[in-house]
């Protein structure tokens, strides 16, 4: 099909709707027709990080109603972890993200439950169902990219940001205004009522179970906002969280623009 591009990893070749895609040791790419696309610029980054020595392995499945193209492989994080783990990149609609479903799951694959395409994957001897679960709370991390807002030489003080979500239940988030000389001190964002009593005691709620629940302003669309202090020429958000099934719609930011240069 293609003199230039083929991939070597034969567990890594998948159909995608009308494609094939394929994963090699340098990018992923689409086979459509004879024509060869590469899909993967965005994550150019991460593949000298990845081990090639370790089998890599692929598969479609349904997430919040969008089929996506899954491909797992061993990967030295050195932002987090400091070593070897397994992670998995997941593309739909031209657009990529990372997961970590368990450091050491080796091996994936798709089988079809019910008409519907669902992955699983094994560690050791034990099987997993990949993405199944939308109602435990997920740790997870939304980052933005470090945005010159326009104007890449001028110096940008940012004053507010917001960020609107769609939660189904109780959402609480940790974000730090980031910028090219580092992160700022977190800013912590809920739609979660708090009870304190005259001494600013936390007053718990518990039900017949025992169990301490939460006071929501609602479901649904949510705005959440803060004032913001950092400064840099290119501004971004992270965005950390413990909260089950929440939608980022979007980021928001308020900032004046300063100094040239």
């Amino acid at each position: 099909m293609s003199a230039s591009v083929g991939t070597q990893l034969q567990f890594a070749i998948i159909p995608y709707f009308r494609s094939v895609l394929f994963m090699n040791n340098y990018g992923v790419y689409a086979l459509v027709g004879s024509t060869t696309t590469k899909l993967s610029a965005p994550l150019d980054g991460i593949f000298p990080n990845i081990d090639f020595t370790s089998p890599v392995y692929s598969g479609q499945v349904i997430i919040n109603n969008i089929l996506c193209a899954a491909f797992n492989f061993r990967y030295y994080d050195a932002e987090f972890t400091q070593s070897y783990r397994y992670i998995q990149a997941v593309f739909f609609d031209k657009k990529w993200f990372l997961t970590s479903q368990d450091n050491a799951l080796q091996f994936i694959t798709s089988v079809p439950v019910v008409g519907e395409d669902t992955l699983f994957g094994t560690t050791n001897n034990t099987l997993y169902q990949l993405y199944g679960d939308a109602t435990d709370s997920v740790n997870s991390i939304v980052q933005t990219a470090l945005l010159p807002m326009t104007d890449p030489i001028r110096t940008k003080q940012a004053l507010k940001f917001g960020v609107e979500a769609t939660v189904t239940n109780g959402a609480a988030f940790e974000v730090t205004v980031d910028s090219e000389y580092g992160q700022s001190s977190p800013y912590y964002l809920t739609n979660t009522t708090t009870w304190y009593n005259e001494f600013g005691t936390i007053i718990p709620w518990i039900n017949y179970s025992s169990q301490v629940i939460s006071w929501t302003y609602s479901s649904g669309y949510a705005l959440f906002k803060s004032d913001a202090q950092q400064w840099g020429k290119y501004i971004g958000l992270t965005m950390t969280s413990n909260s089950a099934a929440f939608v980022v719609n979007t980021f928001e930011f308020e900032q004046e623009l300063r100094t040239r240069f």
